[in-house]
């Protein structure tokens, strides 16, 4: 036997079920049209859109939602037109979805054919709008855009000049001819560990120049000998004569040791008593020691 409270439960129940068949069959229902067989947007799949397009393309569905599309020819920019005139040149929801995707992504259509590669479009839709596409058939050539005097001509700034070699810095030294970045600081490097060139010969001894590309410019350098800054050898010490590049390590050292018996050096000729000193090295050395 029920409770008196599931009587009453039982009753409404029963009571809410009467009211929605009585409202289903009582109030009349407006039937749904039946969709065109020609209508391209009723069946195509949906896709999602975005910005300005997709207001006017929702806008355009809502219009045509139970209508063929019509087809209006006329001349469109497909980088530029909007979903509306892409419709309405027979391309598909889909088609025109694809297109849209493919203008986000930075893709640009520079010529006629390149609509053809749109994926999923068929020869004779892009025959049928081609005449229409307001884009060059080719890409013009670069003799037909570019002018000769588009591009500032290349003007050397090489001249033949004479440089004193001991007071030119890398900027005047690459106006030389055959001189290039590289070379212009490798002869002031070396001119900085000599003291100054006494010759232009000293250029060749410089490691790994182009002495091919020196033969062309050698003459057109002069030498101030005033300008070079010997070392004065009875002040100086050991690591300052072994940095000069016609001095070794073990030559500066006796240099150093035998002024220190003698006291005092007076001139080259005071070096002949070195043994590791040759001749050849004093020849070298006498434009950069000083005896003062």
């Amino acid at each position: 036997m029920l409770t008196r409270r599931q009587w009453i439960g039982l009753i409404v129940v029963v009571a809410l079920v009467a009211t929605v068949v009585t409202f289903v069959h009582l109030v009349p229902q407006r039937p749904l049209p039946a969709l065109a067989q020609t209508d391209t947007l009723a069946a195509a799949p949906k896709h999602r859109w975005s910005g300005a397009d997709s207001t006017k393309f929702s806008k355009y569905t809502k219009f045509t939602k139970h209508k063929p599309v019509p087809i209006r020819r006329r001349r469109f920019n497909p980088n530029r037109a909007d979903s509306i005139v892409l419709l309405e040149q027979g391309l598909k929801p889909w088609q025109v979805s694809n297109l849209l995707k493919y203008r986000r992504a930075g893709g640009t259509f520079r010529r006629k054919s390149d609509v053809r590669r749109l994926y999923g479009l068929d020869e004779s839709q892009y025959q049928a709008m081609a005449s229409y596409i307001d884009l060059p058939d080719s890409l013009p050539t670069r003799r037909d855009t570019v002018s000769r005097d588009t591009f500032p001509r290349y003007v050397s700034i090489k001249r033949d000049t004479i440089l004193e070699l001991n007071t030119a810095d890398t900027a005047e030294l690459q106006l030389l001819r055959g001189i290039g970045r590289w070379t212009a600081v490798q002869i002031v490097r070396y001119r900085e560990q000599l003291g100054g060139y006494y010759t232009v010969d000293q250029l060749y001894e410089i490691p790994h120049i182009d002495t091919r590309m020196l033969d062309t410019v050698v003459h057109r350098f002069t030498v101030d000998t005033a300008l070079i800054r010997p070392i004065p050898v009875n002040k100086c010490a050991v690591t300052t004569l072994s940095h000069h590049p016609y001095l070794r390590f073990e030559q500066a050292k006796s240099i150093y040791e035998f002024r220190r018996r003698k006291v005092r050096l007076r001139g080259i000729d005071d070096l002949q008593a070195v043994p590791d000193l040759r001749s050849v090295d004093f020849s070298r050395l006498r434009p950069y020691l000083s005896f003062e």
